[in-house]
């Protein structure tokens, strides 16, 4: 049975066979929301990347670590990523999030379980997406990242918590230096009273890009210190 919000968003985009990038319609697209000529174009990351970031790496390592992950400790216990952040993914995603394209979430949210099923990243005991502040959910309308964590975990059956909070706000990341950022984000985040049941469990975190990581490391600090046992991450692209 569909959920109210899946009801209400297609009936203001009906995007069944229409290419969500291109907005091509094709009746092979199906409900993949995207056509063969524009998956052709999208970037996937292959391997060998960081054992812990997901990051390409160029070189053979016993340790396969990317140098951040070797000089920087993280939080989480590692974070996949099936698309570099260039070209059209990278548009996508700014669509995504900042066009109200809320439908998106459908596509990269498919994307996303296809991708954690291939690679058996699916042993988690609960879903938790990266929070917005008040003052952005007012005047974005929607979290994109609540979204993606809400598919995944409707077609993965593992239960969704909304365990953080965002308890100041922040300047943009994309505006701040790799060092400004970690600063700008620290105890950025607090866990809500709804997340009780996510003590000596894993987690898995979402959220939309991977850039630096400083998010989703003070994000992970933050379910860690509750009483998380472990946090995985997951990401559209990096």
């Amino acid at each position: 049975m569909k959920s109210y919000a899946d009801s209400f968003l297609e009936l203001i985009y009906p995007e069944k066979n229409t290419c969500f990038i291109c907005e091509t319609y094709d009746e092979t697209i199906g409900d993949k929301y995207i056509c063969s000529d524009c998956e052709k174009h999208i970037k996937k990351i292959e391997p060998p990347v960081c054992s812990k970031c997901s990051k390409p790496i160029f070189h053979n390592s016993s340790i396969d670590l990317c140098q951040e992950c070797c000089d920087v400790t993280r939080h989480f216990e590692m974070s996949k990523s099936p698309y570099a952040y260039e070209g059209l993914i990278k548009k996508a995603i700014y669509s995504y999030k900042y066009y109200n394209k809320t439908y998106f979430y459908k596509f990269f949210g498919n994307c996303l379980v296809s991708f954690m099923k291939n690679i058996n990243y699916t042993d988690f005991d609960f879903i938790v997406p990266v929070p917005l502040h008040s003052s952005k959910m007012r005047k974005r309308g929607y979290n994109q990242s609540e979204l993606l964590a809400r598919h995944i975990s409707a077609s993965l059956s593992i239960p969704y918590v909304d365990a953080l909070k965002r308890t100041k706000k922040t300047l943009k990341q994309s505006e701040q230096s790799k060092e400004e950022r970690r600063k700008n984000l620290k105890d950025a985040f607090g866990v809500n009273s709804s997340a009780e049941k996510i003590i000596n469990s894993s987690v898995l975190l979402v959220d939309d890009i991977y850039t630096t990581g400083s998010t989703v490391d003070e994000c992970s600090k933050a379910l860690v210190n509750y009483g998380a046992a472990k946090v995985y991450v997951i990401t559209i692209a990096r």
